[in-house]
């Protein structure tokens, strides 16, 4: 009888060990779910922290600012780039604290490369694109309201003096920048199209790299609602269909200096186009640009932000 009773003291201790040792393993089993359920929507919130789009701050109706100037990048780790252009976009009517710069567009800048600078004049001696003073993409990163920008995109050999290269606007920096929040409008004033291009081989293109970096990555150009006219080089363009922007930022050759520069890129045909008139300085008016997050239907559709850059002589 004794023997009986240890055997069931024994059978009873293995039993409860047993259920021990199951229940360890169901609250392990639980607790590591519970883990993974958090380690994945930790993942999704680090994902979605990049937004596909970016939407003005509804509590601006009104706004109307000086544009900012480029300033000087060679020379800057990627991580002060970043900084800089985060702390322009919290300072624009597209601020949110959760904003992260477009890897598609920025995500290629090397650090510690040189820029290439705004100034449209090589540099005399080396007869290269200059590097050195404010760098040319400068004024897209620290002017992120202004989505569609106009650009001139060739450099000088010769030219009269340095004030000329310095100008304002000869190296095509717009004045003011107005937004209307009621009817969801951007406002970009230049002041006159500086170079004729009448020449045969020149022209001016739009630059799309804030509209791509801030999620609007399409555009048309409506001429029956633009009083200057684009004539586009290419007959498939941005004044016949709506365009996808490609703009990005990178390390290129083309500065001319050994181990290359961060500069905009690439060449994109439809996005470029010459004056209508034969004496540029007659260039006024304005043109009418729609802007959506994703591609249209139809041209015809409302867009997301309308954009008009306002050419004007004063």
């Amino acid at each position: 009888m004794k023997n009986k009773n240890s055997v069931l003291l024994v059978l009873l201790l293995v039993i409860a060990a047993f259920c021990v040792i199951f229940n360890n393993k169901i609250s392990a089993m639980f607790n590591l779910k519970e883990k993974s359920n958090i380690t994945q929507n930790n993942v999704k919130f680090n994902f979605e922290k990049r937004k596909d789009f970016y939407l003005p701050n509804e509590t601006i109706k009104q706004y109307s600012h000086g544009c900012a100037r480029p300033i000087p990048l060679s020379g800057k780790s990627k991580k002060e780039i970043y900084d800089i252009r985060k702390n322009y976009v919290e300072n624009s009517i597209f601020a949110n604290q959760d904003y992260e710069p477009s890897e598609d567009v920025f995500g290629q800048i090397e650090s510690g490369k040189p820029w290439i600078s705004s100034n449209v004049c090589k540099d005399p001696k080396t007869h290269s694109m200059r590097i050195s003073g404010r760098s040319e993409e400068s004024r897209f990163i620290v002017n992120p309201n202004v989505l569609v920008a106009l650009e001139y995109p060739f450099s000088f050999s010769n030219y009269p003096n340095e004030e000329w290269c310095a100008d304002d606007t000869i190296n095509m920096l717009p004045e003011i920048l107005e937004y209307d929040g009621y009817k969801k409008e951007i406002k970009v004033y230049y002041r006159r199209l500086p170079f004729p291009t009448n020449d045969g081989f020149s022209f001016y293109q739009f630059n799309g790299i804030n509209a791509r970096d801030l999620g609007y990555r399409y555009a048309y150009v409506d001429m029956a609602k633009s009083s200057f006219k684009p004539v586009f080089t290419d007959s498939d363009n941005i004044g016949t269909r709506a365009v996808e922007f490609q703009n990005f930022i990178h390390l290129g050759g083309s500065c001319g200096v050994e181990g290359g520069c961060n500069n905009g890129s690439p060449r994109q045909s439809y996005l470029e186009f010459k004056q209508a008139e034969t004496d540029y300085s007659y260039s006024n008016g304005e043109i009418y640009i729609k802007l959506w997050r994703n591609e249209p239907s139809s041209v015809k559709n409302d867009a997301d932000l309308v954009e008009k850059i306002i050419i004007r002589e004063y």
